[in-house]
C-alpha cells in the first residue's frame, strides 16, 4: 500500500471545511494506519517506519536508546543493536524534520522521544481531537502499522497487537457515537454509511443491527428494516445458536406497526435519551 504524507502546513478555512464535510484526515497528517507496504522518501528502513509509529503512540516522553535497541533488535548484542538504532534514527530524522517540525523528534545521546504539543500530526490523532473525522479509518478498514508484524521480536508484536486493539475499540466507539447523533438528527443516508461499516466490522452486533433497522424505517423503507432484522436473526442463529434479544424483537414489532410517516414516536424510543437531549430533538421526535 502506498504511503501518503504531506509537509505540515497551515490550512485555510476553505480546506478545513472540505475536511469536515468529507470526513477525511487533513492532508498534513502522516498516515500510520494501513501504511506498511511502502516507505516515504527519504526513509529506507522498515524498522525506521515502525519506530516512528511506536514513538507516535508513546509520545511526549523520552525512551532510552538501550530499551529501543532491545525492542527492535532483540536477537543482536547490545553494541550491534545500538549501532543499528543510530543508523535508523539518522535516516528517520531526515524525514521528521521537514514533515513534523525541527524539534519534534528529539534525539539525545542516551534517549529518544517524539515531543509535541496538541496539534495533530498523525491520522491516529484524529481519534482524540476529532473522532467523527476519523471514521474513514473504519470504512476503509485500515490497520495500524499494517505489514510490520514481522519487523522485530515478540515484544514489539505484543505491543502492536495491544495498540491495534485499543485503536480499534476507540474507532468503533467514535463511529457508534457519531452514528447515533446522525440518527437523532434524521440524517439517514450518512448514518447508513457508518452503520454499514460497523456491520462489516462486527456482524454479530445487535445494537448496530438495530441502528440499521432504524435507518431503513426512518427513511420509509420498512421492508428493508425487516430484511435487516432477518439478516441478524439468521446470523445469530447460524453462528451462535441464539435468537435476537428482546430489544431487537421489540424494535421489529414497532417498525411493523409504523404508519406512513417516515419518523414516528416508536422510532424515537430506541434513540438514546442522552443523544436526543444533546441534539435538541427530544420534543421533535416524541
Amino acid at each position: 500500500m502506498e504511503v501518503h504524507f504531506q509537509h505540515v502546513k497551515t490550512r485555510g478555512s476553505r480546506a478545513q471545511g472540505r475536511d469536515a464535510e468529507t470526513g477525511a484526515e487533513p492532508p498534513c497528517l502522516v498516515r500510520l494506519m494501513g501504511s506498511g507496504q511502502g516507505l516515504p522518501a527519504p526513509i529506507i528502513y522498515r524498522k525506521g517506519w515502525a519506530l516512528l509509529g511506536y514513538l507516535a503512540v508513546e509520545s511526549n516522553r523520552m525512551h532510552s536508546r538501550a530499551s529501543l535497541a532491545e525492542l527492535f533488535w532483540p536477537s543482536l548484542d547490545e553494541t550491534s543493536a545500538l549501532t543499528n538504532l543510530r543508523q535508523v534514527l539518522s535516516n528517520l530524522n531526515r524525514f521528521c524534520k521537514p514533515v513534523l517540525g525541527e524539534e519534534v523528534l528529539r534525539i539525545e545521546r542516551t534517549a529518544v522521544g517524539l515531543i509535541r504539543g496538541e496539534q495533530p500530526l498523525f491520522d491516529i490523532d484524529l481519534l482524540q481531537v476529532a473522532p467523527c473525522r476519523s471514521l474513514h479509518l473504519l470504512t476503509e478498514q485500515r490497520v495500524f502499522m499494517e505489514g510490520l508484524e514481522d519487523i522485530a521480536g515478540i515484544g514489539f508484536r505484543s505491543w502492536l497487537e495491544i495498540i491495534r486493539q485499543e485503536l480499534g475499540e476507540r474507532l468503533v466507539a467514535a463511529a457508534e457515537k457519531c452514528c447515533d447523533e446522525l440518527l437523532a438528527s434524521r440524517q439517514w443516508e450518512r448514518a447508513a454509511k457508518i452503520a454499514h461499516s460497523l456491520g462489516q466490522h462486527d456482524p454479530w452486533n445487535e445494537a448496530n443491527a438495530r441502528r440499521m433497522m432504524l435507518i431503513h424505517a426512518g427513511s420509509g423503507r420498512r421492508g428493508a428494516a425487516v430484511a435487516a432484522y432477518r439478516r441478524i436473526e439468521k446470523t445469530l442463529h447460524a453462528e451462535l445458536g441464539v435468537e435476537p434479544a428482546a430489544e431487537t424483537r421489540q424494535l421489529l414489532e414497532r417498525i411493523c406497526r409504523l404508519d406512513a410517516s417516515p419518523v414516528s414516536s416508536s422510532l424515537a424510543s430506541w434513540i438514546p435519551a442522552a443523544t436526543l437531549r444533546k441534539t435538541g430533538l427530544e420534543e421533535a421526535l416524541l
